[in-house]
């Protein structure tokens, strides 16, 4: 087996998972019926490492969907500081979201706070083992992910915290309108795939890659910048978009790739940016429905051409870090399926 193998299958098995997913719709909405028959307060996804990205993004699209304050935050700082979330008599859903069920972190954090009055608790899994220490639980089905690096589990998730947005907030029709992602999210998987092996052949030179987004695409920026330092043991950073300008852009150089997520709310304030850093001499690239015309002096553009809003998007556009990060790790000789001091699950003993 050559070198990152494993891994790079698993990003093509990703649309495998999403029609999974819409597979078995009509379970997924039994489960959170039940689930918000009760009301709440507020909303908490947490996680860890790739999932504590995956919270980000997943609380941005259930707060943007319903009148219910939602926040995303790691497990460690739910468990060191219950009281200042769950505690003084609030009613609070807590949502783990976890690739393996026996992540330590998970396990602390869920079973602390289930201690609170007026907790419950709605796992958001790959692992149907999430069922013995949750409350509910909704499941990717077809995400059998053997390597290390998480690619499939976490936009499979990303679907699944789209879909509980959406239906929770009474856009069923949303979720109806990507009957078709699996095919669509497998075109543009290709199409991201021929990118990036171009762009990591075209700049041999890059040594700092700096992903932006806004609103939903924080979260997903952030994982980019993970999959990248994960697998190619670069150095990667994310940020808002327009928080960029504040400090770090004092380390753009000719040697810096700009990766933006446009999404559609921000595209004048995104497009002055790309363009100053360009100015700054990085290399850049924008992604998103429009971006071709909306983002014309950048060096790379990636067009999705679905009719999808960000929320929708949001499983997809995340695939540039993937491919990136692999097509760097085969640049540098590394095996992504090997990365360096990391496991599938973390266990603390």
């Amino acid at each position: 087996m050559k070198n990152s193998e494993l891994t790079y299958k698993e990003i093509y098995g990703q649309p495998a998972s999403f029609q999974a997913i819409n597979d078995i719709l009509d379970k997924i909405y039994q489960v959170l019926d039940q689930v918000f028959a009760e009301k709440y307060d507020e909303l908490i996804f947490t996680g860890c490492g790739t999932s504590l990205y995956l919270a980000q993004a997943a609380a941005h699209a259930f707060a943007s969907c319903t009148d219910i304050p939602a926040k995303g935050m790691c497990c460690s700082e739910l468990y060191y500081f219950p009281e200042t979330y769950v505690g003084k008599g609030k009613k609070v859903l807590v949502l783990p979201i976890t690739r393996k069920s026996y992540t330590t972190e998970v396990r602390m954090a869920i079973d602390k706070v289930r201690t609170f009055e007026g907790v419950k608790s709605l796992a958001i899994t790959c692992d149907a083992d999430s069922a013995k220490y949750n409350d509910y639980m909704i499941l990717s089905p077809e995400t059998p992910e053997d390597s290390v690096i998480m690619t499939r589990s976490f936009t499979s998730m990303i679907y699944l915290s789209v879909i509980l947005a959406f239906y929770a907030g009474g856009q069923k029709e949303k979720i109806e309108a990507m009957k078709d992602y699996a095919s669509q999210s497998e075109e543009f998987l290709k199409e991201t795939d021929k990118l990036a092996k171009k762009i990591v052949s075209d700049h041999p030179e890059l040594n700092l890659y700096i992903t932006l987004g806004q609103g939903i695409y924080y979260g997903i920026a952030n994982e980019c910048m993970n999959k990248m330092k994960e697998m190619s043991l670069s150095n990667s950073e994310a940020y808002y978009t327009l928080e960029y300008r504040h400090g770090p852009m004092s380390l753009v150089d000719d040697k810096t790739m700009i990766i933006l997520l446009a999404n559609e709310a921000t595209t004048d304030g995104d497009a002055k940016l790309l363009t100053q850093m360009k100015e700054y001499g990085a290399v850049t690239l924008a992604i998103g429905n429009t971006a071709s015309g909306d983002f014309n002096d950048a060096d790379y553009t990636l067009d999705m051409n679905y009719g999808y809003d960000s929320l929708q998007n949001a499983a997809m556009i995340g695939f540039i870090g993937q491919l990136m990060g692999y097509y760097m790790a085969e640049q540098k000789g590394l095996n992504a399926d090997t990365p360096r001091h990391l496991s599938q699950a973390i266990v603390i003993k």
